[in-house]
């Protein structure tokens, strides 16, 4: 058995946003619930920690996102709900261990980007309301060469909430080379409450399970591992081996600041 696994579901592919950046297919395939207990199974099974991701497309219009909670919680893993907040209500009633809300851009600049009117002020109501309700929330931002400033400034508007200790961890842009910011863009991101990912565990410790059972290495980079059709031993086998072989992402010259979004996402649920 190997030691630990974050595994982001990617529940369905439907989204109401448009954003420029995002690489997961548009369609209204929906991951069956049957289907989903089978893969969890398969790596709680082989790894002695799972961390569960729903995601998407977004997840909070998928109207079973509370039963995707509740069975992973049943097998013991941790749940993270990655959302763009469209709908509020269905993710604070999931109860999930950890909800990241995905913002790029402050204010009508996001709504622009992500093609919702009044989806970044949903968003700061989702952090408000589950930071009541006691469930752990971060932010999760994409970095690109046009939103550094936003990020930054999103940083400061959170301080002045009073939400000092919500982080916001970015991830670099992957797969989309036109909007990739450069390394002093990035050193620009490193100051107090901001987390910038000084690795990628794609294909090592994380993988993405699409709705049709497809297991790719990471969200961005879609390279495709394998499929499960048996969940079985050999499928996951064959899998984690061909993960190991996935080039990995470094920004070393910003190591002294950084901290790894699947570390600090552990921290937080612990």
């Amino acid at each position: 058995m190997l030691s630990m696994v974050q595994v982001i579901f990617e529940v369905n592919w439907s989204c109401p946003a448009r954003c420029v950046q995002c690489t997961v297919p548009k369609s209204n395939r929906v991951m069956a619930l049957s289907h989903y207990l089978y893969a969890l199974r398969l790596f709680k099974e082989h790894f002695d920690d799972c961390n569960v991701v729903l995601s998407g497309g977004e997840p909070s219009i998928n109207p079973f996102l509370a039963e995707y909670v509740r069975l992973a919680k049943e097998h013991g893993c941790r749940v993270t709900i990655v959302t763009n907040a469209f709908n509020i209500d269905r993710v604070i009633e999931a109860k999930p261990d950890l909800i990241e809300v995905s913002l790029d851009y402050l204010g009508s600049r996001h709504d622009n980007a992500r093609g919702i009117p009044g989806l970044f002020n949903n968003a700061l109501k989702l952090i408000g309301k589950a930071w009541k309700e006691g469930i752990s929330v971060v932010v999760r931002s994409t970095a690109m060469k046009d939103n550094i400033q936003d990020i930054l400034d999103l940083r400061d508007l959170l301080n002045s909430m009073g939400l000092r200790d919500i982080p916001i961890l970015v991830m670099p842009v992957r797969g989309c080379e036109s909007l990739k910011p450069d390394k002093w863009q990035l050193e620009s991101l490193c100051r107090d409450g901001i987390m910038l990912s000084d690795n990628c565990p794609a294909g090592i410790g994380s993988f993405v399970v699409t709705p049709d059972m497809t297991v790719l290495a990471c969200i961005f980079y879609r390279e495709i591992l394998g499929s499960l059709r048996k969940f079985d031993m050999h499928e996951l086998t064959e899998i984690l081996e061909k993960g190991k072989r996935i080039p990995t992402v470094s920004y070393t010259h910003l190591r002294a600041h950084e901290t790894s979004l699947h570390l600090v996402c552990r921290l937080l649920l612990e």
